[in-house]
């Protein structure tokens, strides 16, 4: 077991890196940053995802009976917003791609700065010292992203051979990290379907959902990725701080079952979107 627990120790990695790098590659940077000129879209996406989502996690966590545990790691997924699949979610729905990255990149960027500053205020035991925190963030995250928008500018030929090869090791990894965590933990996880954790983190995910789409109709042809980028929360960016600050592995198990979850709720959702969308967006 020793030898599985350090292979799905390495596979959080390199679900994070290759998730980073491929979507660093898969969207020019200009079109990137053109969605993150307009104000207005952006305040919103930076109060429902690092505002409204903290605050309502700290209620349900304090009016829910839940293991602390399970607490820690819904507050962790409160403060850590784009998910690294959100581009997938909008091709999905027939969402502009472009805007997906955009917001992904903007929701990672207030995540390397929420994260360690927030954390340590709402979950007991965890560092006060923000580095601990924002270091693994910005070696698995930030820099990987960072060198697949560079690699993109040069707009060489192998360049697609190399977001294929990024896409299947993201796909296989988190695959793998899945499964792992679940073999390796399985009591744990079991212990999760006797307690409320499971519905909390679904009414959390509702709640959000619903929360997002609303302010989000202040621009329709976005409205949906807004939504699906505020409920989409980025469980390897708390996977990456839990196992550099965190000992239990219930709070993994936790991540892991909201990995699930998230994509389970999210997949279903952004078909169910696709009806809001005209024809042409998705052109």
């Amino acid at each position: 077991m020793t030898y599985l627990q350090q292979f799905a120790d390495l596979t959080v990695p390199a679900f994070v890196v290759s998730t980073m790098l491929g979507a660093g590659l898969s969207q020019p940077l200009s079109d990137v940053v053109a969605p993150l000129r307009k104000p207005l879209p952006v305040a919103l996406a930076l109060l429902v995802n690092f505002a409204v989502a903290p605050l309502l996690a700290v209620v349900l966590t304090s009016i829910v009976p839940l293991q602390p545990a399970h607490a820690t790691g819904i507050l962790m997924l409160a403060t850590a917003a784009g998910a690294p699949f959100l581009p997938k979610l909008a091709e999905l729905s027939f969402g502009s791609i472009a805007y997906s990255v955009a917001l992904m990149v903007l929701l990672m960027a207030g995540s390397l700065i929420v994260m360690p500053l927030i954390l340590p205020l709402i979950i007991p035991g965890l560092s006060a010292n923000p580095w601990p925190i924002a270091k693994p963030l910005l070696v698995a995250m930030v820099i990987p992203l960072a060198i697949g928008f560079a690699l993109a500018h040069l707009d060489a030929p192998w360049l697609p051979r190399l977001r294929s090869m990024m896409r299947t090791i993201s796909n296989v990894a988190m695959v793998l990290l899945v499964v792992l965590m679940i073999a390796l933990n399985f009591k744990t996880l079991i212990g999760t379907l006797g307690s409320f954790a499971i519905g909390t983190y679904l009414l959390y995910l509702l709640i959000i959902v619903g929360v997002s789409y609303l302010i989000g109709a202040v621009d329709p042809s976005t409205q949906n990725v807004f939504a699906l980028g505020a409920a989409g929360r980025n469980v390897p960016a708390c996977l990456i701080v839990a196992s550099a600050s965190l000992s239990d592995p219930a709070v993994t198990v936790m991540l892991i079952v909201a990995f699930v979850l998230n994509l389970v709720v999210l997949l279903g959702l952004a078909r169910a979107l696709r009806s809001n969308v005209p024809v042409r967006v998705a052109l």
